[in-house]
C-alpha cells in the first residue's frame, strides 16, 4: 500500500490523517469484519468489534514520513479482540449454566438438526480456539481468512519462512486441543 500518510501540500493536520484513516478504513473494514465474523460467529457482533478496532486505529498517532503495516496491525489486533470476545463468551456462558438450567436454555432457540450439529461444531472451534496460544489463534484465524503466507507475515510480524512452521504447530495445537473437547 502505498504511504497513506503524505501531507499534501497546504493540507491541514487533522484534514490529512482523517483522509488517510479514511483511506486504510475503506481498504481493509470489509476484510476485518470477515475475518471477525468468522471468528466470532455473528455478523452484527463482528460489525462492531471492527469498528472498535478502527477507532483503536484513529487514536493512534500517525506519523507522516514512516512507513506504517496498517494491514498487519489491523488483523494482529481484531484477531485479539475477537479471541477476548470468545473468551468473554465462554465465562458468560459458564455464569449461566451456573446460575440455572432455565436461564441456560433461555439463550438457545429451537432450530433443525443440521442447524443444531453445526452450531455444535461451531461452538466447539471457537471454545477450541479460546483455549489456544493468542499467537496460534491468530495464524489459524488468519490463514482461514485467506491470507497467503506473504500477508501472514506481516500481520504477525515475522518471517516468511517461519510461517510454515507456526502454521503446522498451531495446527498440531488445535487438532489436539480439540480431540479433548470431543
Amino acid at each position: 500500500m502505498e504511504n497513506v500518510l503524505s501531507n499534501p501540500a497546504g493540507a491541514g493536520g487533522q484534514t490529512w490523517k482523517q483522509a488517510a484513516f479514511e483511506t486504510i478504513f475503506s481498504a481493509h473494514y470489509a476484510r476485518i469484519v470477515a475475518l471477525l465474523e468468522r471468528l466470532v460467529g455473528n455478523r452484527a457482533e463482528a460489525e462492531e468489534a471492527a469498528m472498535d478496532v478502527f477507532f483503536k486505529l484513529y487514536e493512534q498517532p500517525l506519523h507522516s514520513g514512516r512507513d506504517h503495516n496498517f494491514g498487519g496491525w489491523l488483523y494482529r489486533t481484531a484477531t485479539r479482540l475477537g479471541l477476548d470476545r470468545l473468551r468473554a463468551s465462554r465465562r458468560r456462558r459458564q455464569y449461566e449454566e451456573a446460575a440455572g438450567p432455565d436461564l441456560a436454555a433461555g439463550s438457545c432457540s429451537p432450530s433443525p438438526l443440521d442447524g443444531v450439529l453445526r452450531a455444535e461444531i461451531c461452538h466447539k472451534v471457537r471454545a477450541t480456539l479460546s483455549r489456544l496460544k493468542p499467537a496460534q489463534a491468530q495464524i489459524l484465524l488468519l490463514r482461514s481468512s485467506g491470507l497467503s503466507y506473504k500477508e501472514l507475515a506481516a500481520a504477525l510480524d515475522v518471517k516468511a519462512s517461519s510461517i510454515g512452521t507456526l502454521l503446522a504447530r498451531a495446527e498440531a495445537e488445535f487438532e489436539k486441543q480439540y480431540q479433548q473437547a470431543v
